[in-house]
């Protein structure tokens, strides 16, 4: 074995380390929907916090990355296109993830299935009154959750597995399991099937901006239509 390669091997995420990273995550969730139940006098500083602890997370992931792996954060080199790419890129995952998520609220709606919690309608009212705290949730979302599932987990995933496609399809697992505390059942299978769809871009493209802007712009566009429809 080359030094190269023992260096690799060395060096390699473990099933333990990808195991304590979503223990890590999920314990983050459960704890910040704790929170905002708790302190129901205001929601608007809850939920506040709660981004700030996603904030933290990330932080944690970089510092374990580069202290215990002694590996970069992002295994996979960001690949660089021309200005055209990226706006078309970005258009085209937009209509992709309308439709993915159109067929899925019909889906619930025809079943007759509950599409907003209460949780939703307690945040579609904070978000209302705070502007720019509705922004600060979609950067979070966008940052954190794409640097973390896509950018961190997905090249780690597919290392230990050998298998593309099982790596996406658990990282999109996770990335909805994370968003239980929304309340319904819609809240989960909808990112997972956003991480699906984000998972095989990046697989393809190698390129994080992109599925940060996709990820921002799609829940400030959800959230912006929420608070513009609730009176």
């Amino acid at each position: 074995m080359t030094d190269l390669a023992k260096k690799l091997k060395k060096n390699s995420p473990s099933l333990g380390s990808i195991f304590f990273l979503l223990i890590l995550l999920l314990s983050t969730a459960v704890l910040s929907n704790q929170l905002f139940n708790l302190n129901s006098s205001n929601h608007e500083t809850s939920f506040f916090f709660t981004r700030i602890a996603i904030w933290f997370c990330l932080l944690f992931v970089y510092m374990y990355a580069i202290i215990i792996e002694k590996r970069p954060l992002l295994l996979w080199k960001e690949k660089k296109y021309a200005l055209g790419f990226y706006i078309k890129s970005i258009i085209s995952t937009m209509l992709v993830l309308i439709l993915v998520v159109f067929a899925l609220s019909l889906t619930f709606k025809l079943a007759d299935s509950n599409i907003d919690s209460e949780k939703m309608k307690v945040l579609v009212q904070v978000f209302k009154k705070n502007r720019l705290l509705l922004v600060f949730t979609c950067l979070t979302a966008g940052i954190t959750e794409e640097i973390i599932f896509r950018g961190y987990l997905l090249p780690r995933l597919e290392i230990l597995l050998k298998n593309k496609n099982l790596s996406v399809i658990i990282s999109s697992i996770f990335f909805g399991l994370i968003h239980y505390g929304y309340g319904t059942s819609i809240q989960i299978i909808g990112p997972i099937l956003i991480g699906l769809v984000f998972g095989v871009h990046y697989q393809k493209y190698r390129n994080i901006k992109i599925l940060i802007i996709c990820h921002f712009l799609w829940d400030l566009i959800a959230l912006l239509v929420k608070t513009g429809q609730t009176q």
